[in-house]
C-alpha cells in the first residue's frame, strides 16, 4: 500500500513537471522534426559520416602496413 503511494506521489511530481516544462518540450519537438525534414531533404548529409570512415580507414590501412614495413627493416635501439 505504501508502495503505491510514493507511487501515485512520484507520478504527480512527473505529471507537474510535464505540465511545467511543456513549453520546452515542444521546442525540443519542434527542434527534432525539423531535423529531420532536413535529413530527408538532403540524402548527402547521410554518406558524408559514412565516407570520412571509409577513407579514414584506408589511411588506417596503409599506416598499419607502413609501420610493419618500418618495423621489420632493423631493431629498434634507443639512442642519444
Amino acid at each position: 500500500m505504501t508502495l503505491a503511494v510514493v507511487f501515485g506521489i512520484l507520478t504527480c511530481c512527473f505529471f507537474a513537471c510535464v505540465c511545467c516544462g511543456k513549453a520546452s518540450l515542444q521546442a525540443a519537438i519542434d527542434v527534432i522534426d525539423a531535423a529531420a525534414d532536413f535529413t530527408v531533404g538532403n540524402k548527402r548529409v547521410i554518406f558524408v559520416p559514412i565516407v570520412y570512415f571509409v577513407i579514414s580507414f584506408i589511411f588506417m590501412l596503409l599506416w598499419i602496413g607502413s609501420m610493419a614495413c618500418v618495423a621489420s627493416l632493423n631493431d629498434i635501439k634507443p639512442g642519444l
